[in-house]
């Protein structure tokens, strides 16, 4: 119980006192090290989740046509909480295996967060994973941001199936969206999909974009502490 209540005070604090900080990693996996880059990724996960009150999610996901890649989305409480993290020994480690696990195809994504909300996530649950990249007309962002955080929001409250939605820009493209949600299930994703307040999300968002890019991911392995609620004021 105090576990939980320390989650949702650290969760709390964060809608008035620090920016979180949220990347996105595009990794190439050498052939033959799949098996080597999941269990250092597991450990970098779980090691990070219990240890680290300031690594509030890391979720590493794969791109189902694309076997040799895989993406990392990770998200802290500041950027204090981040150089912890990257001065810690299971980062460390992950990084001393690099040379042989990863290529040189090595993507780093700077976000912006406009929208983090979670529930705790199991790591090998059979979760459904979405991933969407959005470009949105300039003069329409603010308002596509209100839609979209309070489309997010509603969805977490009102549907148990919806374990987590992340919304952030591109920190050098401001109207470039990423979206990152995950699911209990398929079926938990198709309700969704079904709810009015998706319905009314597409319907008034439709003329706001410039392009979408949905891409289909498998998730490896997911860590979270749950309990996030932060939306940019």
């Amino acid at each position: 119980m105090k576990k939980i209540l320390t989650t949702f005070a650290l969760a709390a604090s964060l809608n008035v006192q620090a920016a979180p900080v949220m990347n996105f990693f595009e990794l190439g996996i050498a052939q033959g090290q799949h098996a080597e880059f999941q269990q250092v990724g597991k450990h970098n996960i779980d090691t990070s989740i219990s240890k680290e009150k300031g690594t509030l999610a890391m979720y590493a996901v794969q791109p189902s046509e694309q076997p040799d890649m895989a993406y990392m989305v990770e998200i802290y409480a500041d950027d204090e909480a981040y150089q912890t993290h990257r001065n810690s020994p299971q980062y460390q480690a992950f990084l001393a295996q690099s040379p042989t696990i990863l290529t040189d195809h090595k993507v780093f994504t700077p976000l912006v967060p406009q929208f983090l909300g979670d529930k705790k996530v199991q790591a090998t649950a059979p979760s459904r994973t979405n991933l969407a990249m959005v470009e949105v007309k300039p003069q329409h962002n603010a308002d596509f941001k209100r839609i979209v955080s309070q489309e997010m929001a509603q969805s977490l409250k009102a549907e148990n199936g919806v374990l987590a939605m992340y919304a952030a820009t591109y920190k050098n493209q401001p109207n470039k969206w990423l979206f990152f949600e995950i699911y209990a299930d398929d079926t938990a994703y198709q309700t969704h999909r079904q709810t009015p307040h998706f319905q009314a999300y597409l319907k008034d968002t439709a003329a706001m974009l410039e392009s979408k890019n949905f891409r289909t991911i498998q998730p490896l392995y997911l860590g979270n502490q749950g309990g996030l609620n932060w939306g940019e004021k």
